[in-house]
């Protein structure tokens, strides 16, 4: 690999989805995301997402509000010499609490917000919310609830969210584990997610909210003793060109940034599509190349491979 999004500084004016790439939920009860966040520990993580939901009891709601002030605070003091880092989102438990956020001293200096359980019943409460924070910070929604099963839902729901909110949508996280509970299933141990049926459902929601414009992200994989499994599953999430996946444990950060390393033969194919001289159709590295349909792919694997780097 000759370069990795870990390099490039968060102030800078381009940052495209594909800078998710391995991400991180940290509990906000954990003592050490400001180690995270100022890369003492996990140096080449992509991003962290620091949750008050799922992963934390509802007994110490409070105390993690108060230490996530802390953060902040101690960010704050920081930054000026903080010129690397990973994106910083907060899952907030429900929309009520991301009014509260909004409110808390120096919480512009998070990047987004995950919105968890975004559907057509929950939309209107989460646009209200978002009236509160600035237009400046990113918003990824997460598609994990039972209507998320009905396309007509779903094509309602993509034109829905091109108009709800001010702030730009980074991209649409897909929750995994919470689609199986809808199903009444778990992941099978054996079997990678694309032989399930939330594989199923992963390829209709890219077919759904793709074309209205959004990117999507890969769900979790959990079992860690399996990683010849989750390799094969990044792999098909590259090929659908999902831009980064939910990580539980830092041996799987380097797998999803060597899964999203662009091979030199298809990079250079991509950049002779989008070379100013190329003809319409053209032979090249034994495959045909026709600029006016695979310029949009090629666009994404230039972008692919200044965040991965190349293999």
């Amino acid at each position: 690999m000759t370069a990795s999004a870990h390099t490039k500084p968060q102030s800078q004016k381009h940052l495209h989805p594909y800078h998710l790439g391995a991400s991180l939920y940290m509990p906000a009860t954990r003592q050490d995301i400001w180690q995270v966040i100022c890369r003492e520990k996990l140096p080449t993580l992509n991003s962290v997402i620091i949750c008050f939901e799922d992963a934390v009891n509802s007994a110490d709601v409070d105390m993690a509000l108060q230490q996530l002030q802390t953060l902040l605070t101690t960010w704050a003091t920081h930054s000026t010499n903080l010129s690397e880092r990973p994106l910083v989102f907060i899952r907030p438990r429900h929309p009520q609490m991301l009014q509260q956020l909004a409110d808390f001293t120096d919480i512009e200096l998070i990047d987004g917000f995950v919105l968890p359980k975004i559907d057509m019943n929950s939309l209107s409460q989460w646009r209200i919310a978002c009236q509160y924070i600035s237009d400046k910070q990113l918003l990824m929604p997460t598609l994990e609830t039972a209507p998320l099963f009905q396309p007509l839902h779903n094509q309602d729901l993509a034109i829905a969210l091109k108009e709800a909110f001010t702030q730009p949508i980074f991209a649409l996280r897909i929750g995994g584990n919470d689609l199986f509970s809808v199903l009444r299933l778990r992941r099978p141990h054996q079997h990678h997610i694309y032989d399930t049926p939330i594989g199923t459902l992963i390829y209709q929601l890219l077919g759904c909210f793709v074309p209205h414009g959004f990117y999507l992200t890969a769900p979790v994989f959990e079992y860690l003793e399996q990683p010849t499994l989750f390799m094969q599953e990044l792999s098909t999430d590259v090929s659908l060109g999902l831009v980064g996946k939910t990580v539980i444990h830092p041996n799987q950060i380097a797998l999803v940034q060597q899964a999203y390393a662009v091979p030199n033969h298809v990079l250079d194919e991509a950049q002779a599509i989008l070379h100013s001289d190329a003809k319409a159709v053209f032979k090249y590295n034994n495959s045909m190349l026709e600029p006016a349909t695979h310029r949009i792919w090629a666009t994404q694997i230039i972008e692919r491979a200044e965040v991965f780097g190349t293999c």
